[in-house]
């Protein structure tokens, strides 16, 4: 009796597995799905001034959601902005990206390392005229990706 070869089987093996991998990385993309430190800053700012902020907020690093849910977010943002402003869209102006060795996040002590930050400019057309409102966005590091953080430390 003749053995077959075993070609044909690791053939289909490693096709499955290549498919596999494309399919995961078309669904999943990069193993570090939120990008570098501008491109997550960009993003989440791209979200709030289309009024996705829903979208905005998953970016959001964990310290910061314990501070907003997702739907209280959402609701005060849209209420805030498109309700009281009369805002439809805002342009933003994102600053040169800076290390910031050591960031403390609010007054209760919680300190980040290695945290990027940039000034952020938002210009609004609103009912009380033109209005640029202007802000630090932090992004540190989070299980491997950026998260934005806002400043929550007054002293």
């Amino acid at each position: 009796m003749r053995r077959r070869s075993p070609f044909p089987l690791v053939a289909v093996v490693v096709v499955a597995v290549l498919l596999l991998s494309v399919v995961g990385f078309m669904l999943f993309g990069r193993g570090d799905a939120s990008g570098s430190p501008e491109e997550v800053i960009r993003d989440f700012y791209e979200f709030e001034s289309t009024g996705d902020f829903g979208n905005a907020w998953e970016l959001f690093h964990p310290e910061m959601k314990k501070k907003f849910s997702k739907s209280n977010y959402i609701q005060t943002k849209n209420h805030v902005f498109m309700g009281h402003m009369g805002v439809e869209e805002f342009d933003v102006e994102i600053g040169k990206l800076e290390k910031v060795e050591r960031f403390a996040f609010d007054d209760e002590g919680i300190v980040f390392k290695d945290v990027r930050k940039a000034q952020v400019d938002m210009f609004y057309d609103s009912q009380f005229g033109e209005l640029i409102v202007s802000q630090p966005c932090y992004v540190a590091l989070y299980k491997g990706k950026w998260k934005v953080l806002w400043n929550y430390h007054f002293k």
